[in-house]
């Protein structure tokens, strides 16, 4: 259900021949450029990065619109190089009927069993190539997709996944109270890997319920997967996700769930990230894990196992006063089971846990948990302050070897941000983290810190000046280095065009989002990022 290129030119000239007076046009360009050096290790490189993104729409009478994307990664970032039209699509969109046919991204329910999104920044794309319906009857809304999927996974570059996928959702309000929904996703797969391809068939079927009484609501999502591979292997997984929210007066409280068995393995099928059962692109769920905002926090986060963990995230929030308001987040998650490891025949043999619906603590699940208490404090008109205080703790369980051979880090973390508004014409911030760390497996210094501090400047709303500055007291920091230091100023040529420049080193790292994870390799030298919309 691929559409050609040319099929879309073709349908798009034939739209647009006799109706160009009333075409309305947006476009929004970036274009990014880096020249530098790329470092892993003690190994430097020279490295330069070249790309432009462009997104034309093209908005015809009767509610019809037409879009592409040229995409120039040559080379990219992170990612792999592409020139070309990577996005072209035909849509109409009225009050009760919405039709797609080109590249789309789609979320059902909470994403357990379909959840296809694009982000760049972590070369993570897993939209569909094919068509998506969807169509509201009073308090039913019918949707129904198909297409094809090629994916590249961004972390296993030489992994490429292509999918051909039916799916289908179905989400009735009943009352004001409830509402219910049921997915569907049906699709046949092929992995080519060194020296083998992989074939498969999946269904995923997902049914999901949302309540609201009095000042409480509860969100209860399942999803089961059936995974059948050419070579007779067949593999069944589940997962669930919960969420209950109260709300009354200044107090707020969100309770998150998540027990996530889609493909549960010994510690040998577990780290093959070439096994063909393991949860599929299309699929991503909450990660129930607060994702930070700063720096340091937002670093080493714990990488979300959705074939094999279980946990929960807590979240309050309470106005204290007009001008405070207080943050309480906390999150536990870990291994179902364990798995013993038998030295004499080289295998696992799996050790059921008692309450394996919930979180255990103990080093052998590889749990991981942390805390944050954040106040915001607004000191008057002009001027707010934010401090906190984050511990978090993560065990890397040695399944072979044991306690004693884990890798353990644990860090407390306090950040702080000031902001003032002195008058029309300047306005500026500064945010300080500190991070004290204990590492076992950097065993020459396992304690040592990370600092990190910033100082925005704005000028008359139109000029950003931004001086960064991070310090490690490691005497071993895999890169080499101990400070990195970068300038950053950005202009708003007028309301459609942004230019940024940056200058000196970032020290990379690990960054996460929506339970993807990568590392950014350290980079130093000169960035330019040109926004445009038209």
């Amino acid at each position: 259900m691929k559409f050609s290129r040319k099929t879309f030119f073709i349908a798009f000239l034939f739209l647009s021949g006799s109706v160009s007076a009333q075409i309305q046009t947006s476009i929004s360009n970036t274009l990014r450029y880096g020249n530098g050096k790329r470092s892993l290790g003690n190994t430097t490189s020279d490295f330069i990065y070249r790309e432009n993104l462009t997104d034309a729409i093209f908005r015809l009478p009767k509610n019809i619109s037409v879009g592409f994307r040229f995409l120039y990664d040559n080379p990219p970032e992170i990612g792999q190089e592409f020139t070309g039209i990577s996005r072209r699509y035909i849509e109409y969109n009225n009050d009760d009927l919405y039709l797609r046919a080109g590249n789309f991204s789609e979320l059902y329910g909470k994403g357990m069993a379909n959840n296809l999104f694009e982000n760049r920044g972590l070369a993570y794309d897993s939209w569909l190539d094919g068509v998506n319906v969807k169509y509201k009857f009073d308090d039913l809304i019918i949707s129904a997709l198909g297409g094809v999927m090629n994916f590249a996974d961004s972390i296993n570059f030489w992994r490429e996944e292509n999918y051909t996928l039916f799916g289908g959702n179905a989400e009735y309000k009943f009352n004001k109270y409830f509402t219910a929904g049921i997915s569907f996703v049906s699709a046949e797969g092929e992995i080519p890997l060194p020296g083998t391809i992989h074939k498969l068939n999946a269904e995923v079927p997902e049914i999901y319920f949302n309540l609201i009484t009095g000042d409480f609501e509860l969100f209860v999502d399942w999803s089961q997967k059936w995974t059948s591979v050419e070579n007779g292997s067949s593999v069944k997984g589940s997962g669930i996700y919960a969420a209950l929210n109260f709300n009354k007066g200044a107090l707020g409280v969100t309770l998150d769930y998540k027990n996530y068995k889609f493909d549960e393995q010994d510690p040998f099928a577990r780290y093959d990230f070439t096994r063909p059962t393991r949860i599929l692109p299309f699929q991503n769920p909450p990660i129930v894990m607060k994702e930070h905002s700063y720096l340091l926090l937002s670093r080493s986060i714990h990488q979300v196992d959705f074939n094999d963990e279980v946990g929960f995230q807590l979240e309050i929030f309470y106005l204290l006063k007009d001008d405070t308001f207080l943050t309480l987040n906390g999150s536990l998650t870990s291994r179902h089971n364990f798995y013993n490891y038998n030295s004499a025949e080289f295998s696992f043999e799996k050790e059921n846990r008692d309450g394996n619906f919930l979180p255990s603590t103990n080093d052998k699940y590889s749990p991981f948990w942390e805390y944050l208490i954040e106040a915001e404090h607004s000191l008057d008109d002009y001027t707010s302050l934010n401090i906190g205080f984050a511990q978090r703790s993560k065990v890397i369980y040695n399944d072979i070897s044991g306690s004693a051979a884990s890798h353990k880090i644990s860090s407390t973390v306090i950040p702080l941000l000031i902001q003032r508004t002195f008058n029309n014409a300047y306005a500026a911030s500064i945010q300080y983290e500190l991070e004290f760390v204990n590492d076992n497996y950097n065993t020459q210094q396992m304690k040592f810190n990370n600092q990190f501090i910033s100082f925005v400047n704005s000028f008359l709303s139109v000029i950003n000046l931004n001086l960064r500055y991070e310090f490690t007291s490691n005497d071993f920091e895999v890169s080499g280095r101990k400070d990195w230091f970068t300038v950053e100023t950005g202009y708003r040529i007028n309301q459609s065009n942004n230019i940024s420049l940056s200058f000196g080193r970032e020290r990379g790292g690990q960054t996460c989002s929506n339970g993807v994870c990568r590392y950014i390799q350290p980079f130093s030298g000169f960035k330019l990022t040109l926004l445009s919309n038209i």
